[in-house]
């Protein structure tokens, strides 16, 4: 005889030499039930970041992601070639002149004015790099969602199993209840055979079941990038106490499905930048309608006569282009702006779109999971009174059979619709950017401030100690490259607000400490006389002095 453990380790005794045909049945009916058992054991219940584990390890692994990094790195290192742009440009060239002699030439040019064409370029990689970022964040999305429908897949396999199996358990005890009837002659044969055939149907409605949840860890291995265990490999949470959570947690779902959230989808966002960076483009072509000015330094080596000639200038250059046609091409860019400007339009309403029914699929499946539940409960019911009703001789053996059937079918349909709504709570969610992941994704959306040629030259200044700040305090504790400088420290007092660094005749800095109403005579336009080592303030009727002076 079959004998099931309720343990977590389900003990399984089968002896086939003593049984008849029915029995085999029923022990191959418990065998299977023992390891649906083990199966559903093991599955022990967590909460929702099982989730959110499986979406980290696919949008750190997967290849759509990583291809999107690699294209990345690609225009950041853009940006740094656009700079270097703005750098002398050397060139070399080794040759005969007129009088056969091996001459060597080294060129440096600088530019010193392009009509803002350089500068645009920096611009352009800029605006190109951030669409670069978005769209590494478009791929985690989608990434993310698919992790999300195999989760749903594989969820919806096993919760059909535990239907499966408690309809099992429930035909073998009618299996055996019939067994004794038809023994004792109460019922019909055929009745034993109508059970046995439900219970080959259930059977197979289960394998079916298995094959799903197979096929789902199966994609999950190949989206995370890794292997699973070969047994129940994810616990599945308890789907009932997972949806009340997502319906607490979606309250405010409708105002964010059909309010403006689109514009923060990762998507919308790189068509945005790729706008921006059409229009760096559109300036850069722009600048072809002026001459480029320029200094160069060439310098000739003769190898005959071991000559040198340096020689430098400041030249003009003006190329339009065959024909003009770099016109053509700065009108071809403006209407690839408007082109960009309409097809983010057209991204915009598509993820509108897709958000909006995404967010009706949420509602439908919460409906449904409402009326499944009472139509659930409500076959239970019926379920129960048939049975006693059929021993009763009230009704007949095909009508209590067919109550099981129909409760299964609820019962199923409830696992799929569950399924179906926390798929379309966590796809929300990505869209809608609140996964734990996507927190990073405000980093891209800062102001960008545009690149100027002047830019490095204040960085640099900055670097080696040289306020590029235009008034004329200094910071009370100055820094160590300021000290470099020849700025000293102020010894300030107490009465003594404002501090005036005045330039001797040296050109060493010393420190003036003012009274405290000197700064109000300053602003009245007064000016400051140094004698010695005393300070007078006389006021006079020219402007007040301005921080550049």
């Amino acid at each position: 005889m079959t004998k099931l453990s309720k343990s977590p380790m389900p003990v399984v005794r089968f002896n086939i030499h003593t049984m008849t045909t029915s029995k085999r049945r029923r022990s191959f009916l418990s065998l299977l039930l023992g390891f649906s058992f083990l199966n559903i054991v093991a599955h022990a219940a967590i909460t929702d970041t099982q989730v959110n584990a499986l979406v980290s390890d696919a949008i750190q692994t997967h290849p759509l992601v990583q291809s999107a990094r690699a294209e990345q790195q690609a225009t950041l290192e853009g940006i740094d070639a656009a700079k270097l742009n703005l750098l002398p440009t050397p060139s070399i060239s080794a040759g005969y002149d007129a009088d056969n002699d091996f001459v060597t030439q080294v060129n440096l040019r600088q530019p010193l004015w392009t009509g803002g064409q350089l500068t645009a370029n920096v611009n352009q990689a800029i605006f190109d790099d951030k669409a670069a970022i978005e769209y590494v964040y478009q791929q985690q999305n989608e990434v993310a969602k698919t992790t999300i429908e195999a989760w749903q897949s594989y969820v919806d396999a096993v919760g059909k199993q535990r239907v499966y199996a408690d309809m099992l358990d429930t035909l073998a005890e009618f299996e055996a209840m019939m067994t004794r009837r038809v023994r004792a002659g109460v019922s019909a044969r055929i009745e034993l055979d109508l059970v046995a055939n439900r219970i080959l149907q259930e059977q197979n409605a289960y394998q079916a079941a298995v094959e799903q949840e197979r096929i789902a860890l199966a994609r999950l291995e190949q989206i995370i990038g890794r292997s699973l265990p070969a047994n129940n490999a994810l616990p599945v949470p308890d789907l009932k106490l997972l949806v009340a959570e997502a319906k607490a947690e979606s309250q405010n779902f409708e105002q964010m499905a059909f309010n403006q959230i689109s514009f923060y989808n990762p998507a919308v966002v790189r068509e945005a930048y790729l706008v921006e960076s059409a229009k760096q483009q559109l300036k850069a072509e722009d600048a072809v309608k002026y001459p480029n000015v320029y200094a160069q330094y060439q310098h000739s080596f003769y190898e005959d006569s071991d000559d040198n000639d340096g020689q430098f200038s400041i030249g003009a250059e003006y190329a339009p282009g065959a024909g003009f046609s770099n016109f053509a091409l700065a009108r071809a860019s403006e209407a690839r702006v408007n082109s960009l400007i309409q097809s983010q339009e057209a991204t915009r309403r598509t993820v509108m779109e897709g958000i909006q029914t995404q967010y009706q699929r949420l509602i439908s499946a919460r409906d449904r999971e409402l009326s499944l539940v009472a139509a659930s409960a409500g076959s239970q019911i019926v379920l129960s009174s048939y049975r006693r009703q059929f021993i009763a001789g009230r009704k007949q053996w095909l009508d209590v059979l067919n109550a099981v059937r129909e409760l299964s079918d609820y019962e199923v349909q409830l696992v799929q619709t569950r399924a179906e709504y926390l798929a379309a709570f966590y796809k929300l969610q990505v869209d809608f950017g609140l996964m734990s992941w996507q927190q990073r994704f405000a980093q891209n959306r800062e102001p960008v401030t545009l690149f100027r040629a002047s830019d490095p030259v204040k960085a640099w200044l900055d670097e080696q100690g040289y306020a590029t700040q235009t008034d004329l305090t200094r910071p009370s504790v100055p820094t160590a490259t300021q000290a470099q400088l020849g700025y000293g420290t102020p010894n300030q007092s107490q009465n003594s607000s404002t501090t005036v660094l005045a330039k001797s005749a040296d050109d060493q800095y010393v420190s003036i400490n003012l009274p405290e109403d000197a700064a109000a005579e300053l602003d009245n336009g007064s000016v400051i006389l140094l004698e010695d080592d005393s300070v007078v303030i006389e006021p006079t009727n020219e402007p007040s002095l301005s921080n550049s002076e």
